[in-house]
């Protein structure tokens, strides 16, 4: 399994991080859809309880405080737009361990985040990666856009 020997195990979510490699090391992409449904059903939990903390409630807000939220853990990120049609940043690390572990495993972990922009926002989204360190490339540049 490689380096998941270096990532730490220090909250639930780092733990189903892990998971999620192993399952993928084992089964392949047989276990993506899976792998999906469990982060995406996890991020609807987020964004429902985000949700409660918003004084307003669009894909707007709801991407601001989830950069502020990722900001306060040392994570870097550059907003290059934030509206409440689209949110599009860039991220320079992969909090789940992904790194090098291709970008299918990535688009179904990202599952989590289309849930809780969809759960906080209260608007169905679609989410695009156009770049990914899992794939190794140097940073993340993801897009949120709300559907309707």
């Amino acid at each position: 399994m490689g380096n998941n020997d270096q990532f730490e195990v220090n909250t639930a979510r780092d733990a189903l991080s892990l998971l999620t490699i192993k399952m993928y090391d084992k089964f392949g992409k047989e276990a993506l859809l899976e792998i999906e449904e469990v982060w995406y059903k996890l991020g609807l939990s987020i964004g429902k309880k985000m949700k409660k903390s918003l004084s307003e409630n669009g894909l707007g807000a709801v991407g601001q405080l989830f950069v502020d939220s990722g900001r306060k853990r040392g994570t870097k990120i550059d907003i290059i737009e934030l509206t409440d049609q689209k949110f599009h940043i860039k991220g320079y690390s992969c909090g789940l361990g992904l790194k090098g572990k291709g970008r299918e495993l990535c688009k179904a972990a990202m599952g989590c985040d289309r849930g809780i922009f969809e759960a906080a926002a209260g608007v169905p989204v679609k989410l695009k990666i156009d770049k990914t360190v899992a794939d190794n490339d140097d940073f993340c540049e993801v897009i949120i856009e709300q559907t309707s």
